[in-house]
């Protein structure tokens, strides 16, 4: 009963939209209909600028630590808190309070990695900059990051629970990573933006 209600506080958390609510205070428009799309932190930045971007960091990293305190404190285990990130994730992503849209929650798995495993957060960040030194494509230098997130993970922790949660965290981030909503790659080429009304 207990990891159900972690699962439930998990999605609830990750869920709260505050890059809509904050690029909706600030500029009376809606996230979802400009830029990519995608209500996140870059999407923010290039929306309603960099402090607002900077307000949605701190809080979608905030919302990550909470998972992982809640999680751990009403189970008092690793795996309460792991499921507890991993539905904060899926409700960043798809937050029923905005219809199911979302960010991809980068944010919230570097600050869940930086609290859980932080080796992990070295390990990933080196296979990037290998990737994209070698092939100067921020997608295609994510896409093998994300993809290769549940190897390193498990080299670096040893532990099957941690290859699970990066499994499946791997498998939401990249059902929603796409060329044509990347805010990485789109900075280098701004799309027009689309108007709300």
């Amino acid at each position: 009963m207990r990891f159900l209600l972690v699962a439930l506080l998990g999605y609830l958390i990750g869920a709260l939209p505050v890059a809509y609510l904050v690029t909706r205070l600030l500029t009376g428009r809606d996230l979802r209909r400009l830029g990519t799309g995608n209500v996140g932190v870059m999407n923010t930045i290039r929306q309603a600028g960099l402090p607002a971007g900077m307000i949605v960091f701190l809080a979608e990293g905030g919302k990550g630590l909470a998972a992982v305190a809640v999680g751990h404190a009403l189970t008092r285990s690793v795996n309460g808190a792991l499921l507890c990130a991993l539905l904060a994730l899926i409700g960043v992503n798809w937050s029923a309070f905005v219809g199911f849209a979302g960010g991809r929650g980068s944010t919230l798995c570097v600050f869940v990695c930086l609290v859980v495993a932080p080796w992990v957060l070295l390990a990933s960040a080196a296979v990037w900059l290998t990737v994209y030194t070698l092939r100067r494509d921020n997608f295609i230098a994510t896409r093998v990051n994300i993809l290769g997130f549940p190897f390193v993970t498990l080299a670096v922790t040893r532990h099957w629970s941690f290859f699970v949660f990066a499994s499946l965290a791997s498998l939401v981030v990249l059902l929603r990573h796409d060329r044509r909503t990347d805010d990485h790659y789109q900075l280098a080429a701004p799309q027009p933006v689309r108007n709300d009304e």
